[in-house]
């Protein structure tokens, strides 16, 4: 081909990218998590999903705040508060942390949909998908947790003495203790892979850690062996961090502690999952 020949003829260009894969590829690490996690929060929009996340708290609250409040009596309990104002906390950080236990099975979901996999093809951060999925179930707690405050008051008359700002802080720090649990659940979906396998040890760390704890009866009413189990309980320090708020009696130190120790599991579990994720 001579030169003339050569400027005569048309230059190729190189295919054009793939507009999605060029719009992820322009984005950062906090859009694509932003993006993810509007996603993740679809399959809850729908009504019948809505219904049930509102009724879990309303059933929590009739049975335990019904069932069990004639142990607001037992040895330890406080006298200062109503024991519903001591239980709507206890409630707040079981519907936090059971939220949280569903971030795994939502990321498991997503592998048996094959959504990962199309994921992996976009040129995009694959911790903003483990980030997506913390905070789509994060943000679905935090509607339980405002329905708990909410019923619980109308219902139970739940009126502590730190008012509408220790509620307030309650539901923050609530949250904080479930979004941290949930990156739990992320590694363990991440280094499993299989749904069955997570459901069981969902199940067999939750139950415990829930229910062996201050939520309910005061550790000094426990039998020995389950006291010992109740006063090591890190659910039974985040009790009484929420419990403290309400009450308007929180110190420092006590809410500095239950941040840090949460700061601290996403710390060793968010790299383990993305290290995880990363082979998938």
């Amino acid at each position: 081909m001579t030169v003339v020949e050569a400027e005569a003829s048309p230059r190729r260009t190189p295919p054009a990218r793939d507009g999605v894969a060029s719009q992820w590829g322009g984005s950062g690490l906090f859009t694509q998590t932003i993006a993810l996690t509007g996603r993740s929060l679809r399959p809850y929009m729908n009504a019948g999903v809505i219904i049930v996340t509102f009724v879990e708290p309303l059933v929590m609250l009739l049975m335990f705040a019904g069932v069990l409040k004639v142990l607001g009596e037992a040895p330890g309990m406080s006298k200062d508060m109503a024991y519903i104002d001591g239980l709507a906390p206890a409630i707040m950080i079981i519907t936090a942390v059971a939220a949280g236990a569903q971030a795994g099975n939502g990321l498991i979901n997503d592998l048996r949909n094959d959504v990962i996999t199309r994921f992996h093809t976009l040129p995009i951060n694959r911790f903003s998908v483990l980030l997506a999925r913390s905070f789509a179930d994060a943000a679905r707690s935090l509607y339980q947790l405002i329905a708990v405050a909410v019923l619980a008051a109308l219902i139970f008359g739940f009126a502590p003495p730190g008012g509408v700002l220790g509620v307030l802080g309650a539901i923050v720090m609530s949250l904080l203790v479930g979004w941290s649990m949930s990156w739990i659940f992320i590694m363990m979906a991440a280094l499993l892979r299989n749904g069955d396998v997570l459901r069981m040890i969902t199940t067999l760390l939750t139950f415990p850690l829930l229910f062996a704890s201050n939520a309910f009866v005061p550790p000094e009413s426990m039998p020995t062996g389950l006291r010992v189990i109740a006063q090591g309980n890190p659910i039974s320090y985040a009790n009484d961090a929420v419990r403290s708020l309400v009450a308007g009696n929180a110190s420092v130190m006590e809410l500095l502690t239950t941040v840090a120790v949460c700061l601290a599991l996403v710390c060793v579990c968010a790299p383990i999952s993305k290290r995880s994720f990363r082979v998938m």
